[in-house]
């Protein structure tokens, strides 16, 4: 049964219905001869798709006004109305019950009689007709304020929006998004918000709306990690729309109000919002040639490595803002004996205290399970390390090449790293001197022999230590998902099991294929928001074809 069936105005229903009441109610009983009309398209790009199910009340009277949403999907334009006059409509009725005519193919514009018949051999006759409905969501899904770099925090039980920021908001530009179709009632340009402010979000139909309290303020954190429950999957897009159709080394960065992708192509890399994936630009490049990967640290500070072939020169850039030009950071001849610059990450501030974390790519002719380190201290990298792995495989070239990353802004604390094996596609955890000191072992499912768990990252937020495993499928037009997993390694006792079945683990996710599958490359970043309230895991998937990010919180509630 479906719950929350639309109420309708009266004033609507005497548009269509002149003498008899139609209702639109809650569920029926179990008892219910006709429980519930099932309205689907016979023509345009949904053919075949639920417009509405709507549950009938025992006590219907005779007339039955079905809802049909005012746009379908709701989050598109594509207006109803020319769908109405052939919807195909199926009942679920009580045992031994029936309709006649049988239904089929029906005219919603006009008022359809039919006689209805009970288990009981009751006759009645009963008309169906339709009416196009506005939807009544008023939800504020987005807050920001570009300019500053500050992002609203949204309580949508508490109808609340949090700017955690000390800043002037007395004459700010405020971008919002809001539910399908609905809009905001006051003026978002030149807004003061240093004192508290009322934000109206009006549904489509005119009616419904929700009021948000606007204000600067700082609410309460849990003392350690993200809130369970937390977890809200903020966008997925489709790579082809974003206009990326190949790369075998695409790699993410984070910083302010923004999330950068790099196709490694020697194009500038391109970054959104964020929040909602909204493109909003091109990244300043300088002097870095864009053939490489780019990371970000957990305050937001960016790095840019240029590829480079054995014995080439190393170069790594710095920036803290995507339109700020990179300035030299790292030089260092690549004495590692493979190439270095797909595969980039940094755990830390680049500002006091990092990691970072270059794995060397494999080749055609050898393996590899080496990997240059660099510690950071007081803002200046340290001297080169190049680490050759003890006690696991060499991986391969290519998008079969793992992604090390470090588990905090401490060497000690060791790395971990994953890659593609043949289906024996463990997860390493190595000491600070590169040997194998723990292993969580390939899916439990079977189809680690169908997936590339080679992406890895880790960053501290709220006092915990977060890594995450990004595993792009091989084969996801055979069903097989790519799979992201997130594990607290605050503590590593619980490091045991397999990559999907530890105590370590605390979020786990799929994505299906969405577009075009191209091959397994793709990567992962966790980046915690400047005020310290979000942390989001952002992944890019050339084989499901998607940009995607989620996102938790370690507000109180």
């Amino acid at each position: 049964m479906i719950k929350n069936i639309y109420p309708l105005l009266i004033a609507v229903m005497a548009m269509f219905v002149s003498c008899q009441k139609a209702d639109l109610v809650p569920d029926p009983g179990t008892e219910a001869t006709l429980g519930s009309i099932t309205a689907k398209f016979t023509s345009g790009p949904n053919t075949g798709q639920e417009a509405t199910r709507y549950a009938i009340p025992v006590d219907a009277e005779n007339t039955i006004l079905i809802p049909i949403p005012w746009f379908f999907p709701e989050s598109a334009n594509d207006e109803t109305d020319v769908y109405m006059s052939a919807m195909k409509l199926e009942a679920a009725l009580a045992n031994n019950a029936s309709i006649s005519p049988a239904l089929g193919i029906v005219d919603l514009t006009k008022e359809n009689t039919y006689t209805l018949t009970g288990a009981d051999g009751s006759k009645r006759q009963i008309t169906i007709t339709g009416v196009r409905t506005k939807s009544k969501k008023s939800e504020l899904t987005f807050f920001s304020i570009e300019d500053l770099g500050v992002t609203g925090l949204i309580d949508q039980n508490a109808k609340t929006v949090s700017l955690i920021t000390v800043e002037d908001l007395s004459n700010v530009n405020v971008t919002v998004t809001v539910s399908p179709h609905a809009s905001v009632v006051e003026s978002l340009t030149g807004m003061n918000l240093n004192s508290p402010t009322s934000i109206t979000v009006l549904a489509h139909d005119g009616i419904s709306k929700t009021v948000y309290q606007v204000q600067k303020s700082a609410p309460p954190k849990i003392p350690y990690g993200f809130r369970s429950g937390s977890q809200n999957q903020a966008f997925n897009l489709k790579l082809e729309d974003l206009g990326y159709s190949n790369s075998a080394k695409p790699s993410l960065a984070a910083s302010g109000n923004f999330v950068a992708i790099s196709a490694g192509d020697g194009n500038a890399p391109k970054y959104y919002n964020r929040s909602t994936g909204n493109y909003v630009g091109m990244m300043t490049l300088g002097a870095a040639k864009g053939d490489g990967a780019i990371t970000s640290d957990a305050k937001g500070n960016i790095l840019l490595i240029d590829q480079a072939a054995v014995g080439g020169t190393v170069k790594i850039y710095k920036t803290s803002a995507m339109t700020a030009a990179p300035a030299p950071f790292i030089t260092w001849t690549n004495t590692s004996g493979f190439p270095v610059g797909s595969r980039l990450s940094v755990n830390g501030d680049l500002n006091s205290k990092a990691v970072i974390i270059a794995s060397c790519q494999g080749t055609s002719g050898a393996g590899s399970k080496s990997f240059v380190r660099w510690t950071v201290t007081g803002g200046v990298a340290g001297n080169a390390e190049v680490v050759d792995a003890n006690g696991i495989p060499y991986w391969g070239e290519g998008i079969n090449g793992g992604k090390m990353s470090s588990r905090s802004d401490d060497v000690n604390d060791g790395s971990f790293v994953s890659y593609y094996d043949g289906g024996n596609d463990n997860l390493y955890y190595l000491d600070k001197n590169g040997a194998k000191a723990l292993t969580l072992g390939p899916q439990t499912s079977g189809n680690a022999w169908g997936i590339n768990n080679n992406l890895t990252d880790a960053k501290t937020f709220n006092n915990a230590k977060y890594m995450v495993l990004y595993c792009p499928s091989h084969f996801p037009y055979w069903g097989i998902n790519s799979e992201l997993y997130v594990y607290d390694v605050s503590a590593m006792g619980n490091f045991s099991g397999n990559v999907n079945s530890t105590n370590a683990l605390v979020f786990a996710s799929g994505y299906g294929q969405l577009g075009a599958n191209v091959a397994a490359s793709g990567d992962v970043l966790i980046a915690p928001t400047a005020d310290g309230y979000k942390m989001q895991v952002f992944t890019i998937d050339f084989s499901v074809g998607n940009f995607a990010s989620y996102e938790f919180d370690c507000v109180d509630k």
